[in-house]
């Protein structure tokens, strides 16, 4: 980029050191602060271009977002010509492009990595912030295994890909944290538009496409082995022919949680980290599998035992299995050395030695029976074991009677976990059972059904007696009819001195005039705390359609997670009036007060006059103001209580239209 090189130095203070990636319209470059002695990040852009104003107030407002999950601020600037954004230097840090070169994470670390970063956003979201431009290089784990995300708001200034709703833009970053998630479980980004272009197709992200089918890309579980069925799930609807899937990032780390607290361990999806050869000298275990269940576990740990194979239970409840060799110097010992030394044995010996081999024998039959029973949960690697043991047992069985060092030469010897992976087959991890049964629910008992029809006829016989009641007072009126008006009309006396007359008129139907509407010429999100809240679409409050309207962002309770008391909006009127009448138009039910003021703060309610409030309240609501309500140039719509959502804990504000008059 031109004015931006080793040695340039911008802000008076940024020293250039090294170009670390470039962009479509912007670089990225390591700088030395001299100001403040220490490393930092320069994203750099021209500072004429159409994107360079949007993009340098996008960072200033994501600085004052304290999470530790997000790329922070620094500071902002121009020189030069150029355009800057000063972030925090990311040392070692590792973006999850470089991270999938060699294929898909673990299930664990996928999880984990989706849902800090969704958590991230989601707070961002709060504060009207999206990203709208998720690669994996705007994800990176740092060596301590910490989650980062960079580029939140700019990266969306910088392409020009910020002119989305609020709603929409949350569900944009749901997507692409969907996509994220996709490309960390196959290694591979799926290269679809999703919701009419929603999200774009994608760039170049360093990763090999994903295989397409009709109406999406293949589901990750048809590309990866060991993928979990939440997250394969939740890619299908999200990415497949559906267009469903989560509506916000908090939604999707709803969805996905809990994951770990520290970085996975394990070598991919299978879960399972293996010795090489040359630790099978070594009797310490090295891994623990995937849980197979409590039933599972004590048929393996039986077989395992049966068959001389150590098995066991992890303390934290997940099963433990592993097979182990202890080292033992006489395993070259020849069939034909013990056949020697066979025939000098004693009688005592050979009795000896025939109970033992009847109980190997029983032994191996029991472990090679339930390693059959349960093989399709214990996986080939038993199975391989089981047989294994077998041969052993057939070998004993070869030594001739009377050996005196028959039990020497196969004492301590257990199978190896790697020599029975070495014989066992190819076979596919299957998905865990359900823990559940699937049986049919019990038809209700004879008393059970009597109690349900008595109910339902006491119900019935209530209807009734209500109904015969409001029928018999039909026609009657309580009421009493307004009297006649009289008018008097009083005549000056004539000349001819004729009386004055007096005439009965019926009673006068007209009515007042309705007052007239106000203009609502401007306005903006009206918040105790920060004092924003989805400016963007405060304007569709008094667009004069009612199918439109105003939406405050996502909270977790209706009272807004008890941090403020309220949000709205803010609306300035064509001239000061005396206001006798608001009109609003909820969507949904909540809590609403209406207020008048001459004040433009968008965070405090000092001085203003309370018109009305309403509590519930939905579709078409009219507020009537006191007759001492003073005029004012503004009105506030606060909503107090917020109205629920379609997934659970999740509450907003809603305003369709406001109708001053």
């Amino acid at each position: 980029m031109q004015g931006v090189g080793p040695g340039s130095v911008l802000g008076g203070r940024y020293a250039v050191t090294l170009r670390t990636s470039e962009g479509a319209h912007h670089e990225r470059w390591r700088a030395n602060d001299h100001t403040l002695e220490r490393e930092v990040v320069l994203v750099c852009f021209p500072a004429g271009a159409s994107v360079a104003a949007a993009a340098l107030d996008a960072a200033r407002r994501a600085a004052g977002i304290e999470d530790p999950r997000l790329v922070r601020v620094l500071d902002v600037g121009t020189d030069q010509g150029v355009g800057f954004i000063v972030e925090e230097p990311l040392t070692g840090a590792a973006p999850l492009s470089h991270l999938l070169q060699g294929g898909g994470l673990s299930p664990d670390e996928v999880r984990r990595i989706t849902g800090e970063a969704a958590t991230a956003l989601d707070k961002a979201t709060h504060r009207g912030l999206h990203h709208l431009a998720l690669t994996p290089s705007a994800v990176l784990r740092m060596p301590d295994g910490a989650v980062k995300v960079r580029g939140l708001a700019t990266e969306a200034a910088l392409t020009d890909a910020d002119q989305l709703s609020d709603e929409r833009a949350s569900r944009a970053d749901a997507v692409g944290l969907v996509k994220i998630a996709y490309a960390a479980l196959t290694g591979r980004w799926p290269m679809v538009a999703v919701d009419n272009g929603l999200i774009p197709a994608g760039s170049s992200v360093g990763l090999e496409a994903a295989p397409t089918i009709v109406g999406g890309v293949a589901a990750p579980s048809e590309i990866a082995v060991g993928v979990p069925n939440d997250l394969d799930l939740i890619c299908r609807m999200t990415l497949g022919s559906g267009r469903r899937g989560p509506v916000s990032p908090g939604d999707l780390a709803l969805q996905i949680a809990p994951w770990p607290s520290e970085m996975a361990t394990s070598d991919g999806a299978t879960g399972m980290r293996l010795r090489g050869r040359d630790d099978r000298g070594s009797a310490e275990t090295t891994r623990v599998m995937p849980s197979l269940g409590a039933g599972a576990g004590a048929a393996a740990a039986g077989a395992a035992g049966a068959a001389g194979v150590a098995g066991g239970a992890a303390g934290d409840g997940t099963d433990t299995l592993f097979f182990d060799r202890l080292p033992d110097d006489r395993s070259d010992r020849s069939v034909g050395s013990s056949t020697s030394a066979a025939s000098a044995s004693s009688a005592a010996s050979s009795e000896r030695l025939q109970s033992g081999i009847a109980a190997a024998s029983a032994a191996a039959t029991a472990a090679a029976g339930v390693a059959g029973a349960i093989g399709d949960r214990v996986g080939s690697f038993a199975r391989a074991a089981a047989d294994k043991a077998a041969a052993r047992a057939a070998e004993r069985r070869a030594f001739r009677e009377g050996d005196d060092d028959y039990d020497d030469d196969f004492a301590g010897e257990r199978i190896g976990l790697v020599d029975a992976l070495d014989e066992a087959p190819a076979t596919r991890l299957e998905p865990p059972v359900p823990v559940f049964g699937r049986e049919a629910p019990e038809a209700p008992s004879g008393t059970q059904s009597r109690i349900a029809l008595a109910i339902v006829g006491a119900l019935v016989v209530v209807a009734l007696v209500i109904g015969i009641s409001n029928v018999m007072k039909i026609g009657k009126h309580d009421g009493v009819a307004a009297p006649a008006v009289t008018v008097t009309k009083t005549r000056t006396p004539t000349s001819s001195g004729a009386p004055s007359a007096t005439t009965t008129a019926p009673p006068s139907t007209t009515q007042a005039p309705p007052a007239a509407a106000v203009s609502v010429v401007a306005g903006t999100g009206f918040d105790p705390e920060d004092g924003t809240e989805s400016d963007q679409t405060v304007k569709l409050t008094y667009d004069g359609n009612p199918g439109t309207e105003w939406r405050s962002r996502w909270y977790g309770t209706p009272t807004f997670n008890g941090k403020k008391d309220g949000v709205g909006v803010l609306l300035d009127l064509s001239a000061p009036t005396t206001v006798k009448q608001v009109q609003l138009v909820l969507g949904a039910p909540q809590d609403v007060t209406v207020y008048a003021t001459d004040s433009a703060s968008t965070d405090s309610l000092t001085g203003a006059q309370t018109i009305g409030s309403k509590q519930n309240a939905s579709g078409t609501v009219v507020i009537t103001a006191p007759a001492t309500l003073k005029p004012a140039s503004k009105i506030i719509v606060l909503v107090t209580k917020a109205a629920p959502a379609e997934a659970a804990n999740h509450y907003r504000a809603q305003i369709s239209e406001v109708t001053v008059r």
